[in-house]
């Protein structure tokens, strides 16, 4: 390893509620399983840093959704071009770029 320290590339806060309320938790690397974090799911997140996949499941299973950085209130911020309603997050994990793994 190069001494880079990684956490910076990716960042993200996610809310048991939508507008960013109730519980919340700070993540810089996967979750596969947000109910192993104390959460039912995620219903807004924040993107702070780096990009990052969610899924509509646990286990990064079913629909994905692509989260660049920027707020994600509700719902629809993050899945509004999908032709079926999705109103939850279960799992997610960071992007990797070359980048950030050099």
């Amino acid at each position: 390893m190069s001494g880079i320290d990684m956490a910076p590339c990716f960042k993200v806060t996610v809310f048991e509620q939508e507008h960013f309320q109730s519980k919340c938790q700070e993540l810089t690397t996967e979750c596969c399983k947000i109910q192993e974090r104390g959460f039912d799911n995620i219903r807004s997140i924040r993107v702070e840093s780096g990009a990052w996949m969610g899924y509509e499941h646990h286990d990064f299973q079913w629909q994905q959704f692509v989260l660049e950085k920027r707020e994600y209130p509700h719902w629809d911020a993050y899945s509004s071009s999908l032709g079926y309603h999705v109103e939850r997050m279960m799992s997610l994990h960071p992007i990797y770029c070359a980048i950030c793994v050099l």
